[in-house]
């Protein structure tokens, strides 16, 4: 792609789409650094100044961030975090003064059965990353969490990363697009003897779905599951302002 000096748009904001669908199509990944200045300004033909104006335009939009003396940095893109982050879900647990942990039950090459390759468009058949995991707390499980994943073949897949990353960490590695935003979708259901035996309590007993999604900028899906809280033993609170 390159600069269009005779195009109506600025040549600062056509630098900043240029380096925006970089970004959000996975040439450029959370916490790596853009090209210096310098070098955006031999590479496109525009002064450092127009340069630095397109930065400041991504900077801005939330899609990259500054470190003084180092250089721009690609930003971590907001997710839904209190479904997909461990670390909320330590958080959570600690508020209730319980300690929590996760236990890897499976991470492997699959082929996508049926439902998961269309929720994540692809040929049924085609490799994906399967994850299947229990979130616990105080040892006790809380919650089976079980997810189909988009897969990079060129980025090898490592146990203890799945042990103890979130959702979102695992697929800006192995996917290959960037996910930029995410979608739930949360119900109440039954547990199945595998679900039930999975979180050691009995086949029928209630449960919370909640549904998950990641997108990349244009939609596509790059990750889908889903992940059963214990209804007796978790509980959904929203506070609401009043005025």
């Amino acid at each position: 792609m390159a600069i269009d000096k005779n195009s109506f748009v600025p040549p600062y904001y056509q630098l900043a789409q240029i380096l925006e669908h970089q970004i959000k199509t996975g040439a450029y990944r959370p916490g790596e650094a853009l090209p210096s200045e310098a070098e955006l300004s031999e590479k496109y033909g525009l002064s450092r100044m127009t340069v630095r104006r397109s930065l400041s335009h991504l900077i801005r939009a939330g899609l990259i961030r500054a470190e003084r003396g180092k250089g721009t940095f690609v930003s971590r893109p907001e997710l839904d975090r209190a479904v997909f982050v461990m670390e909320e879900f330590h958080k959570d647990a600690a508020a209730r003064g319980m300690a929590a942990s996760s236990r890897l039950l499976e991470a492997r090459l699959v082929p996508a059965p049926e439902k998961a390759a269309a929720m994540l468009q692809v040929r049924q058949g085609t490799k994906v990353l399967f994850v299947r995991r229990t979130l616990l707390t105080d040892g006790e499980p809380l919650a089976y969490d079980r997810k189909y994943l988009r897969y990079d073949q060129g980025r090898p897949i490592l146990e203890n990363e799945l042990q103890y990353q979130a959702f979102p960490d695992i697929l800006e590695k192995h996917a290959a697009a960037l996910p930029m935003s995410s979608k739930m979708i949360l119900r109440v259901t039954n547990l199945n003897e595998e679900e039930a035996r999975a979180l050691r309590t009995s086949p029928g007993s209630p449960a919370f779905l909640v549904e998950q999604f990641l997108l990349a900028a244009d939609n596509r899906p790059v990750g889908w599951g889903w992940c059963l809280y214990r209804g007796d033993r978790y509980q959904l609170t929203s506070v609401t302002a009043t005025i």
